[in-house]
């Protein structure tokens, strides 16, 4: 009886034990993870906040505000305090006692100096400026490149939703098969149609189902691309929201192309880094010739000592016997440095040379990105007018196919032409559309006007 009235008591003990540690269990097991849908809006700042390459740049620039500061701090005078203690042994002169005896002495010798540069040859002047011109370019250089950052995600967001509406057009392709699939069925079973039909169209539905997949695979490649650009953890389930695209955005702008290079070469930060960084190699020239002209430099200094072997205490030995200041004035003259300074200004000179190159090559650079994009924005601009007439003819064509094909005034054969003629007609005006979207930021991407909160789809 006892055993019997135990095994339900610890039955009941389990359950109430279980009940209370259910919610801390079920608290401990992670979730499923939900998909986090991101805009292209966020995308675009999740790419300014985590971006690898945008790091770096912030990095370079505030490296070159430490120099900034540090070339203005060489301005400043030193200030230098140092002291030093010491213990001797054996046999020495006592003054007081006028003998030589054995003795331990303990002593204390401190100093306090300062010295600044009165004239270098203005390199300390040169060398600020310099530091200065070349924050300016990291500054410019980390405005370009933010508008890179923004750039590649545009692309790479417009790649996936062009890639995800060839999906949606392969799906419906794919009922469409489907559904012309059924009504032959029914003609063959009537047999108003023969059974070559049926297996065409069986062939039919399957290639549709390979052109979804293949659809799908891009798209997931265009996505993990996209992943990776936005640095986001690999392990989570994301949705990238596709954002309504405006009649507004696709009407088409007037360009200039003269007028599109003057604006390059005016508003682009790389391109205005560059001519700070010849900027800052001129005054390279100046740090190097600095070298040539004398240095002047005043110093102050003021020490102390103490020594127990004296009769005097700590404060009339430290601070007033032996102390003693000091004001100095030094002038060097360059006589001969085994040519350090000639061999400088030949380097500095030599890389304001490698400067102005870089320049030249980077504004052909500009030259051809510009007038590439303007050419290929024209022929966009004439490809979405032709996709909008073509996908128009296509669909038209495919309905009258469908209706003869359904009375029998033609034959399967043509109907499946008219089909795939219509799928790559809209097919084309997809991709169209989106390459066009893209020409027309890739031209404020070239002339340096790409504006990081500006929508896309506007």
């Amino acid at each position: 009886m006892r055993v019997d009235f135990l095994l339900p008591m610890k039955k009941l003990l389990q359950r109430a034990l279980l009940l209370v540690l259910l919610p801390a269990v079920l608290a401990a097991v992670p979730a499923q993870a939900q998909k986090r849908v991101i805009t292209f809006d966020e995308a675009v700042q999740i790419a300014l906040d985590q971006n690898i390459a945008l790091k770096r740049a912030a990095n370079s620039l505030e490296l070159q505000a430490i120099g900034v500061s540090r070339q203005r701090f060489d301005f400043l005078p030193n200030l230098t305090f140092s002291t030093s203690g010491s213990q001797s042994y054996g046999r020495s002169f006592n003054f007081d006692e006028g003998a030589i005896v054995n003795q331990t002495t303990n002593g204390l010798n401190s100093s306090l100096s300062s010295s600044v540069n009165l004239f270098n040859g203005f390199g300390d002047v040169a060398a600020l400026e310099q530091a200065r011109l070349q924050h300016g370019a990291r500054d410019l250089d980390y405005e370009r490149q933010r508008q890179t950052v923004v750039f590649t995600v545009m692309s790479n967001y417009l790649t996936l939703i062009e890639r995800r509406e060839q999906i949606l057009i392969q799906e419906e392709n794919l009922a469409a098969q489907r559904e012309q699939l059924t009504q032959i069925e029914e003609f063959t079973r009537v047999g108003s149609r023969p059974m070559s039909d049926l297996f065409q169209q069986q062939a039919a539905v399957a290639s549709a189902e390979l052109e979804v997949l293949q659809a799908q695979r891009l798209y997931q490649l265009s996505e993990v691309s996209l992943i990776q650009t936005l640095q986001l953890d690999p392990f989570g389930d994301y949705e990238f929201a596709v954002p309504a695209v405006e009649d507004a955005a696709l009407t088409p702008q007037p360009y200039n192309v003269r007028t599109m290079l003057q604006n390059a070469f005016e508003r682009r930060y790389d391109l205005q880094a560059q001519q700070r960084d010849i900027e800052a190699a001129a005054e390279g020239i100046r740090v190097a010739r600095a070298g040539y002209w004398p240095s002047l430099n005043f110093s102050a200094s003021t020490t102390s000592s103490y020594t127990d072997a004296a009769l005097e205490n700590f404060n009339d030995q430290f601070f007033d016997r032996n102390r003693r200041s000091s004001l100095g004035l030094s002038l060097s003259f360059p006589l001969f440095d085994r040519f350090l300074t000639r061999n400088g200004v030949q380097q500095a000179r030599v890389q304001l040379e490698n400067a102005r190159l870089d320049l030249e090559n980077l504004q052909q650079d500009i030259a051809l990105q510009v007038r590439q994009s303007y050419l290929d924005y024209l022929s966009d601009e004439k490809r979405l007018e032709v996709t909008e007439v073509q996908l128009r003819a296509a669909e038209q064509a495919l309905e009258a196919a469908q209706e003869r094909y359904n009375v029998g005034a033609s034959t399967l054969v043509e109907l499946t032409q008219a089909r795939a003629t219509a799928v790559q007609a809209a097919s084309n005006r997809a991709a169209a559309k989106y390459d066009f979207l893209f020409r027309k930021r890739l031209i404020e991407y070239y002339i340096g006007v790409l504006d990081p909160t500006r929508p896309v789809f506007e």
